[in-house]
């Protein structure tokens, strides 16, 4: 996570730093109610209606405030809430002898116009409401306290709470500066890494159609007999060059949407009658129609990688013979390719050999699958590729299927 935005980082901040403060001013009015509440229980004789009373403007000029959150309703939050400190310094003053508890609660009555934080648009700005406010307050208690001849009140509760609302501003506003010089670094970092794993996958992509297409057609081309090509092999390597030209296979597309159950089980059967035509004998079983419940980007990968194990089979498998099935279990779409044949040992191949291991392995994984082979020598082949509905597809769709010839 990158977290805000540096050009809305400022305001942001000030706007969560005011609403951290309506909800202090709050408990700081709800603090002084409960104290006079005590107070009037343990002297039962004190008289501090007028006061808690006092508070209840005070709070509904908070909600107004957090309604509206504009200037005016900020001028009228101090306006009332001076009006009201008045107010409750006259009674706390009356019926309050004690200098340390009326201290405590002038202060509480004050901490909400500290804490009225302006329209909260900047930060500099709620720096400047809270002194204000606190200015409002104090003049409304000093005025109250004259008026009824009692000692003056250091109110240092009001004082430490305007300190520490500054130094939060202070600090806030700091860090919003450091984050506007190091916040561009991690989005370009973040860019890049972006890119570099977009061009990976595209490479990767590329790669497997290299080694689905041009590299078997010519392997095929070379093992052919003199005379003019088969025209299967003809038809292949012409859609195949058609395909590579267009960038067909570069095709954006919507990661998100789904083809038509048509339209996957007749790539499906394409792909399938493809590879009959080169001479093998495939059986289907299952339901094919579960392909259309992936995505483009999922469903042209299974069926590319598909195609590349009946290619496997036909020439390195040594049987003419392999079978393909397709479930749904409701959670992803498994396809199963096995054949009789001579079976391999999959640590002992090559690391140059892309066919199962870039054309089958690395497209399943890119499309948030995963892939189980079971083999031996003279065991025959088991290939089973899953891939749940709805899983994140890597960065290249391809739409076509192909079922050309390919080495493991």
């Amino acid at each position: 996570m990158l977290g805000i935005p540096t050009h809305l980082a400022p305001r942001v901040n000030a706007w969560s730093t005011v609403r951290a403060f309506h909800a202090a001013a709050i408990g700081s009015l709800a603090a002084a109610a409960i104290v006079l509440l005590l107070y009037r229980l343990a002297e039962p004789d004190v008289h501090v209606v007028g006061a808690v009373l006092a508070l209840l403007p005070m709070l509904g000029m908070i909600a107004v405030h957090v309604q509206f959150g504009t200037w005016r309703s900020a001028v009228a939050f101090l306006v009332v809430g001076g009006v009201c400190a008045w107010w409750f310094a006259v009674v706390v003053q009356r019926e309050v002898p004690a200098g340390w508890v009326a201290s405590y609660l002038l202060s509480l009555a004050i901490i909400p116009l500290v804490l009225v934080g302006g329209a909260g648009a900047v930060a500099g700005r709620v720096a400047l409401w809270s002194i204000g406010g606190f200015l409002v307050g104090r003049a409304a208690t000093s005025i109250a306290i004259a008026q009824e001849g009692g000692p003056v009140h250091p109110l240092i509760l009001a004082w430490a709470t305007l300190a520490f609302v500054i130094a939060l501003v202070l600090f806030t506003s700091r860090n919003s500066a450091r984050s506007e010089r190091v916040q561009p670094e991690l989005l370009r970092s973040a860019r890049e890494e972006h890119v570099s794993a977009y061009r990976a996958g595209v490479e990767a992509e590329a790669a497997a159609i290299l080694h689905d297409t041009v590299l078997n057609h010519l392997g095929a081309i070379a093992l052919a007999p003199d005379g003019p090509m088969d025209p299967q092999l003809a038809r292949t390597v012409e859609a195949d060059v058609a395909m590579l030209i267009g960038k067909e296979w570069l095709s954006a597309g919507a990661p998100s949407a789904r083809p038509e159950a048509d339209v996957a089980v007749q790539a499906f059967e394409r792909m399938v009658d493809d590879h009959r035509a080169h001479g093998l004998d495939v059986a289907v079983t299952g339901d094919p129609s579960a392909l259309a419940r992936l995505d483009q980007a999922a469903m042209t990968a299974v069926l590319r990688a598909v195609g590349q194990c009946l290619a496997n089979v036909r020439k390195h498998a040594g049987t003419d013979a392999a079978e393909v099935s397709v479930f749904d279990d409701g959670v992803a779409c498994t396809v199963m390719v096995v054949d009789d044949g001579r079976g391999f040992d999959e640590s002992a191949t090559s690391p140059d050999r892309m066919g199962l291991r870039g054309s089958v392995r690395e497209r399943i994984g890119r499309v948030g699958g995963e892939v189980q082979v079971w083999s031996s020598p003279g065991s025959g082949t088991s290939v089973m590729m899953s891939v749940p509905y709805g899983a994140v597809t890597g960065t290249v769709q391809v739409i076509r299927a192909d079922g050309s010839e390919a080495d493991r």
